[in-house]
């Protein structure tokens, strides 16, 4: 943990048949996830780099049509692979950030999705930073929008981000 590389990998498998009910037929929601990621202190800076592949009609982990935790079924990818890479750059208390991800959706709808983000954080102390960051997220053949519905899920393709975190 206090070395200059720090190595995660997680795996989930999830056997998840839901029984059917009166008219209602079952449901397969079974999935797997799966994350390699890393960072690396390279001195000047801090490298990150994931990679994740996620399989299966539950392997989405967030339903963003139903936060409350109740199931339903949504229209996400059911196989994707998912890589980031991203850089910190300390100045100071001054710390610069930027990040890639790419969305490879290997699902009938080839949903694929690009994003780029920069931000700084500012440090107020060692426990409470400020921060911003910008994001860019490019959408192809529909990722992001309902299937049969035109709205969509999110406001738009860019975010921007600011805040003061604390560490208790």
């Amino acid at each position: 943990e206090k070395g200059r590389v720090n190595l995660s990998i997680t795996h989930q498998r999830k056997d998840n048949l839901l029984d059917a009910t009166g008219t209602t037929p079952a449901v397969d929601q079974s999935a797997s996830n799966s994350l390699v990621a890393a960072n690396v202190d390279f001195g000047r800076f801090v490298g990150y780099a994931a990679y994740g592949h996620s399989k299966g009609d539950g392997s989405s982990q967030w339903d963003e049509t139903n936060p409350y935790g109740a199931v339903a079924q949504r229209d996400p990818s059911t196989n994707s692979r998912d890589v980031l890479l991203g850089v910190a750059v300390p100045m100071g208390a001054t710390t610069l950030l930027a990040s890639v991800i790419h969305k490879d959706d290997h699902g009938l709808a080839n949903r694929d999705a690009n994003q780029l983000a920069i931000g700084a954080s500012y440090a107020l102390s060692k426990r409470t930073n400020v921060y911003t960051s910008v994001a860019k997220i490019q959408n192809r053949n529909g990722a992001g929008y309902t299937v049969g519905n035109a709205s969509n899920r999110g406001s738009g393709d860019r975010a921007i981000n600011i805040g003061l975190k604390h560490a208790f």
